[in-house]
């Protein structure tokens, strides 16, 4: 495993990505996470990518808000589906109909924040991965660009 301290981003282990532990807070708690600086083909950590996470850290809260509202608003389009999956005894403690921001945040717990690799010039964005009781196969996905969530679905659009 091949470790480099990054002025930016800390402390980096290589063990097929760049990765460290990231403390954030969401959901009304504080949360150990994996985070991810996504590069291919031994490439360099992008000047974009720290633009990326520099933007992300100085906006953290309103973007973390924003994920948050936006993955509740997923299940909840979906919450049918969902709960036609489940025993009448398990469906409202793992899909239940109704809840907040912060009940949907004991239905999910985020593994991931990913600093996905673009090229310079082109848009900065950021995945955040979450395991689901809803879904435990498929989880959620959030995919941050500029600031903006613009897509909202399985993990598979920021693993991927």
């Amino acid at each position: 495993m091949i470790t480099v301290e990054d002025e930016l981003f800390g402390r980096l282990e290589f063990d097929g990505v760049w990765s460290r532990p990231y403390e954030i807070e969401i959901f009304n708690r504080k949360v150990n996470v994996v985070l991810i600086v996504q590069t291919f083909d031994d490439d360099p950590i992008s000047n974009n990518q720290r633009m990326t996470f520099l933007e992300f850290a100085g906006s953290q809260k309103s973007i973390i808000e924003r994920v948050e509202v936006a993955a509740l608003n997923y299940y909840l389009s979906k919450v049918e589906d969902y709960r036609a999956c489940f025993d009448r005894d398990e469906v409202e403690r793992k899909a239940p109909k109704t809840c907040d921001v912060f009940g949907f945040g004991e239905l999910v717990e985020l593994k991931q924040i990913k600093i996905m690799y673009t090229d310079e010039g082109r848009d900065r964005e950021v995945g955040f991965v979450f395991d689901a009781v809803f879904d435990e196969q498929l989880g959620v996905g959030v995919l941050v660009s500029n600031g903006v969530v613009i897509d909202v679905d399985v993990q598979d659009i920021v693993l991927g």
